[in-house]
């Protein structure tokens, strides 16, 4: 009896100390999430334990995200079916790497493949009801977001909306307050968009669903496509490219229809076609010269810079037959 009172007692400190200390638990998460790439290399199956310290300190992000989101948020959380959804994929997008390496190492190739499989199934599944039942698109990578916990906490209790916009009564115009407008560097100077009715069977909405719909299938498509042509064969990257390239062009039809949040989102896809130099056989047959020259030349020319582009360039192979999976991205 005692122990459960002690270990109550010790989460309820804990929960008010992150509530009352938002930024001191960021600098902690911030410290765990940066050992797990000083473990690498380090000590015996680094590689795991690595994965483990880093899937660890993204679960206590998430842990705390919510104490906070629960204590200052201006809305009383609900867990729905779409919110426990997300909940898991977030879940499984922090930890899928530590899992396939634990699988790998104790089932061997086929057993790491075959829980890759797994969660890319559970993955597109969950995806695809997201995204036909509850309209969401495009769906954000991790789904739940991390927390801008200064933000929220600055501003308890007033609603988003209320400090960006307003509508006048007579006209019906949205006009923008002025401690609403962001940073004039991320300003588009176009007039204020409230979201449209995703259940519409517009045209601009059906070919959203199919470009976001591109993007789900994209990694049991490539996983397929590694199956039969093998994991060094160009189809198989081009293939996965491919989709990437038809799900960018038909978004770009509708960017102007799309709110802030939802543009970064495919920006940050856009972003992620560099990776396609780290993944095989682009890596091997091309990239992987080119990076190591570049940082050797960086590392020779720049002082101090051997202490960073050192270990980089010893762990750069290693870090992409772990890391640089088509379906992470």
């Amino acid at each position: 009896m005692d122990k459960k009172i002690s270990l109550a007692g010790l989460y309820s400190a804990y929960k008010r100390w992150v509530i009352n200390n938002p930024g001191a638990a960021t600098d902690v998460e911030t410290v765990a999430t940066w050992s797990s790439y000083f473990v690498a290399g380090k000590i015996n199956k680094s590689p795991i334990v690595s994965e483990l310290v880093y899937s660890l300190s993204k679960l206590l992000s998430l842990f705390n995200d919510r104490l906070i989101k629960e204590a200052y948020g201006s809305e009383i959380l609900h867990y729905s079916l779409q919110e426990q959804i997300k909940l898991w994929l977030t879940i499984i997008h922090y930890c899928e790497v530590f899992v396939e390496l634990v699988v790998k190492n104790r089932w061997g190739t086929r057993g790491k493949w075959t829980i890759a499989t797994i969660l890319q199934l559970f993955k597109c599944s969950s995806a695809l009801v997201l995204l036909y039942k509850y309209n969401d698109m495009p769906i954000h990578h991790p789904p739940i977001p991390v927390l801008q916990r200064k933000k929220i906490t600055e501003a308890k209790g007033i609603d988003d909306n209320l400090n960006t916009f307003f509508t006048l009564k007579r006209s019906g115009r949205v006009v923008r307050c002025v401690d609403g407008a962001p940073p004039i560097a991320l300003r588009d100077w176009q007039p204020v968009k409230i979201k449209d009715d995703m259940t519409s069977h517009n045209p601009k909405v059906q070919e959203l669903i199919q470009a976001e719909l591109i993007h789900i299938l994209k990694p049991i498509v490539h996983l397929a496509a590694m199956k039969v042509f093998g994991t060094k064969s160009w189809k198989q990257w081009l293939i996965a490219l491919g989709m990437d390239v038809a799900s960018f062009k038909m978004y770009n039809r509708h960017m102007n229809d799309l709110s802030y949040e939802q543009r970064l989102e495919i920006s940050r896809r856009k972003l992620g076609l560099v990776l396609y130099l780290l993944r095989s056989p682009m890596y091997k047959g091309y990239s992987k010269k080119v990076i190591e020259g570049v940082l050797q030349s960086a590392a020779n020319s720049i002082p101090l810079m051997s202490f960073v582009s050192g270990p980089v360039i010893q762990y750069l192979s290693h870090w992409q037959d772990i890391y640089f999976y088509m379906w992470a991205s």
